[in-house]
C-alpha cells in the first residue's frame, strides 16, 4: 500500500526564496482515521479481552506521563521511546534567565526498530492536480477578485 499525497504550490522558504518565490511541495492525504475502539477490537481478536487491553494502555499513559515529568526517557519496548524536548527564549545573561522563558515542552517520539523498518519500506502515490495553498485552504488566490 502507498501513502497518498497531493502537490501544493506554496511560498518558498528555502535559501533561494528571493529568486524563486513559490515551489511545489508534497502534502500527505489521509484516507481514514482509525478509532481507538477499532484498534481494541483488532487486538482482542488475538484472544485478549478489549477491556484488559484498554486497562493496560490507560496504565501506560499514566506511567509515561509520570516518568516524563521526572525527566526520564521512557522506552516503550520495540514501539519506541518518548521524551520531552525543551526550548526557550534567550536572556542576555544567566542572571536574567527565568523559567518563564521556557516554552511548553514538546513530546518527542523516536520509533523503535520495527517502525523504522516500516518507514523505510513506504511507497508513495500522487493524487490530484497541483493546487495553490490558498485554494487548498478555501481562500481565494492572491491577485484574483
Amino acid at each position: 500500500m502507498a501513502i497518498k499525497f497531493k502537490l501544493l504550490k506554496r511560498r518558498n522558504m528555502g535559501k533561494d526564496k528571493d529568486v524563486i518565490l513559490e515551489k511545489v511541495y508534497a502534502r500527505e492525504v489521509y484516507s481514514n482515521k482509525i478509532e481507538f475502539k477499532y484498534l481494541l477490537k483488532e487486538i482482542s481478536e488475538s484472544g485478549i479481552p478489549s477491556n484488559q487491553v484498554k486497562g493496560v494502555i490507560d496504565r501506560m499513559n499514566y506511567l509515561i506521563e509520570k516518568h516524563l515529568e521526572l525527566g526520564h526517557i521512557v522506552q516503550f519496548g520495540e514501539f519506541g521511546n518518548f521524551r520531552y524536548c525543551l526550548g526557550s527564549d534567550g536572556a542576555e545573561t544567566e542572571k536574567e534567565f527565568s523559567t518563564g522563558l521556557i516554552r511548553t515542552p514538546r513530546l518527542l517520539f523516536t520509533p523503535g526498530s520495527a517502525l523504522r523498518e516500516a518507514r523505510k519500506a513506504v511507497k508513495f502515490a500522487r493524487i490530484g492536480e497541483v493546487k495553490d495553498e490558498a485554494e487548498e485552504n478555501g481562500q481565494q488566490p492572491e491577485g484574483e477578485l
